[in-house]
């Protein structure tokens, strides 16, 4: 019948018409049981029975599912059956037929759900069972499928958060948020929770960020980029000092560094030919990581092509050195950063 994104779903929800077959699947986590939970109270109320809601997960046979369907409702004109996590690939040509024939008559009392709230599905999108089902939830159903939000939608969802729990939140500080903890809405609702119960009604600031969040290896070395691109001589060596406290590996830092300076490289040069950070992001498969761009292109916008060639080129330097030298690990990226340092002072403005 159709195949849905969020907006056109959460159009169709908000009407009284109620299917009998969804499938809702995506990498956002958090929008699949979101959109889940705002269908079941829609087919049977905010505090459904529990005779009138089952939920049943992968290990379910397709004949305790067909059971639960045809089952009547006891306190309310229709029933939920929620099939969590199903592995699609299990089935048998056999038991699809079995299952068309079926969910092409279901009851108008049974409302059945099948939803992936944890299963990662970008791979199982290429799976013939995965495929097959879809197409025929879409034949017989409505099929939701929940990418995960770019930038400014999911700024304006950390900002809304923050507000419903009493909090103001600028869209710059959002973007912070977002930077130090992926675009995981799981994670990045409970970690807005946590910063709004500590702000106490009052504003999250960039101080209150800086001192609850927390930062993993990635986020740290990013940080020590920027640090360096600020030409902050102190900030970049305490930052690396940190690094080597936490005894992360050399080769480890050199690495993600050197990403931060290709995103850095490939946003100004992407500039320099017209494009913008959505092209970047699909010609170079970004995808969830994409918010990086937009901080590589705060970064940069002083600094020349040459200037991050130049920086590129003494990363690539004291990488060769480091797995081809005896020399002290620490020593080589000590080195190497004083010498980025002093290219980033003496980069041409444009």
């Amino acid at each position: 019948m159709a195949k849905l994104n969020e907006q056109s779903f959460r159009k169709a929800i908000s009407s009284d018409i109620i299917g009998s077959l969804y499938l809702i699947y995506g990498e956002e986590k958090y929008l699949v049981k979101k959109y889940t939970d705002m269908l079941i109270k829609k087919a049977v109320g905010k505090d459904p029975s529990d005779f009138d809601i089952t939920e049943l997960d992968s290990d379910a046979t397709l004949d305790m599912i067909f059971s639960e369907v045809e089952s009547i409702p006891v306190f309310a004109e229709r029933k939920c059956i929620v099939v969590k996590d199903y592995d699609f690939d299990l089935f048998t040509s056999s038991d699809f037929k079995e299952i068309e024939v079926f969910v092409s008559d279901i009851s108008e009392y049974s409302v059945l759900i099948f939803c992936m709230p944890t299963l990662k599905t970008n791979d199982k999108k290429k799976s013939s069972g995965f495929q097959a089902f879809v197409k025929l939830a879409e034949k017989y159903g409505t099929v939701v499928e929940l990418e995960t939000l770019g930038d400014i939608a999911l700024e304006k969802q950390v900002i809304s958060w923050a507000e419903k729990n009493g909090s103001k939140l600028t869209s710059v500080n959002a973007s912070k948020i977002i930077s130090a903890i992926g675009n995981d809405m799981n994670a990045l609702k409970n970690e807005t929770d946590k910063l709004s119960a500590f702000a106490n009604g009052q504003e999250i600031t960039s101080q209150i960020i800086d001192d609850l969040c927390p930062k993993n290896t990635e986020t740290r070395i990013y940080s020590l980029a920027s640090s360096i691109v600020k030409n902050d001589f102190n900030g970049t060596y305490r930052q690396l000092e940190l690094l080597f406290d936490k005894n992360e590996k050399p080769e480890i830092i050199l690495s993600v560094l050197s990403s931060a300076f290709v995103d850095m490289y490939r946003v100004r040069a992407a500039a320099e030919a017209g494009k913008n950070n959505e092209q970047i992001a699909i010609d170079f498969k970004y995808g969830k990581r994409d918010f990086v761009l937009k901080n590589a292109r705060n970064s940069v916008s002083k600094y020349s092509t040459e200037t991050l060639r130049d920086i590129l080129e003494i990363i690539l330097e004291a990488d060769i050195k480091l797995k081809s030298t005896a020399a002290d690990p620490r020593i080589i990226l000590e080195t190497m950063i004083a010498r980025m340092l002093v290219t980033v002072r003496e980069g041409i403005a444009v």
